[in-house]
């Protein structure tokens, strides 16, 4: 069981699900969100058609791409029942040297995801003037889905006044994609919710929002570059700092 991110890059996502794979050691990564009651109904709510045909997800959240962004990207791709990713593209802007537990982070970004079947997911990740959503908005053609972490959730549908607002009980999410995980290993069930593979088709969005920035364009899936183009940006001056003075958010230095 992996902290999140799975890693910095899409090379070492691969090269982490490989060495897992030759010792036949079982790869979990902890997009705890999988395992929120609030999620686990919003998904099966979802799954049962309670907003019709989903049209877009949206959030916003801070502490960067990689650190908050790849929880609720991640949470996104739960919710719709983890789709295939067609493409991305989108916008960084870092003129400052920050960092987040070590690692490169942006100052801000924005992105469109669009999942198979056309459905849009849409990105912001420390832009100013936060939107009053509670975490991950979902848009269909029957209705609309608010669901936050630790806080339940809304639905409207088409036709009815109000929020039919719930707020789901259950094991820790903590808890429970531990024991997910002791299940997966001893053979109860063939894979984990949160397998190194989802994550590494998480590490892919993410990385694709870096390469749109680094090509000025739109990107297609599979993503082909294996380092970090935010990385490849910044050495190569594409990115330069323009406030100096390395910091990192997690750790206050």
């Amino acid at each position: 069981m992996c902290e999140k991110p799975m890693c910095r890059s899409l090379g070492e996502a691969d090269a982490m699900i490989y060495a897992c794979r030759r010792n036949d050691v079982k790869l979990a990564v902890g997009h705890v969100r999988r395992f929120d009651p609030s999620y686990v109904e919003a998904r099966d709510l979802i799954k049962q058609g309670a907003i019709g045909d989903p049209l877009y997800a949206a959030f916003h959240t801070s502490g960067g791409l990689l650190n908050n962004g790849t929880h609720l990207i991640d949470a996104t791709r739960f919710l719709l029942d983890d789709p295939k990713t067609l493409w991305v593209i989108g916008g960084v802007e870092r003129k400052t040297d920050r960092y987040e537990r070590g690692a490169r982070a942006e100052d801000l970004c924005a992105a469109v995801i669009c999942f198979e079947g056309g459905v849009r997911g849409i990105v912001e990740v420390d832009t100013p003037d936060r939107p009053g959503i509670p975490e991950i908005i979902l848009c269909g053609t029957e209705g609309t889905l608010q669901v936050a972490w630790g806080k339940g959730l809304r639905l409207m549908r088409a036709g009815e006044a109000g929020w039919d607002e719930r707020k789901p009980t259950g094991e820790s999410p903590f808890v429970a994609q531990i024991r997910h995980l002791v299940k997966w290993v001893d053979g109860e069930i063939e894979e984990h919710r949160s397998s190194g593979e989802q994550a590494r088709s998480t590490v892919e969005i993410m990385m694709g929002i870096y390469e749109s920035v680094r090509t000025k364009g739109l990107v297609r899936m599979p993503l082909k570059i294996k380092l970090n183009p935010l990385d490849e940006m910044v050495e190569e001056g594409v990115l330069p700092v323009l406030k100096p003075g390395k910091y990192d958010i997690r750790l206050r230095t």
